[in-house]
């Protein structure tokens, strides 16, 4: 059964190399993403790494130095996965 890409709501970046992202599933998910270090665009400074937003669609991360992350590679790479508290 196909099911689509969870949407992202939000992304933090708590260290460089790092995101944090709150997605539409009610699920957060933290990623090192240290494996695309050897990407030529990968952010190289933690200011850099800072500078990231989401797409227009919600399903990807993008950098100021076009290096970009679909939500789908975020998950896979998650070291931690936990369902978000939902606040009244």
């Amino acid at each position: 059964m196909d099911t689509s890409a969870p949407v992202i709501l939000r992304v933090g970046t708590p260290e460089y190399a790092c995101v944090v992202i709150d997605t539409s599933d009610g699920m957060r998910y933290e990623a090192s993403l240290r494996s695309f270090e050897s990407v030529y665009c990968f952010p190289k400074t933690p200011e850099a790494w800072n500078a990231v937003t989401q797409d227009s669609s919600g399903l990807a991360l993008v950098w100021t130095s076009r290096f970009e992350v679909h939500v789908d590679q975020v998950i896979a790479l998650a070291r931690r996965a936990e369902r978000r508290r939902q606040s009244a």
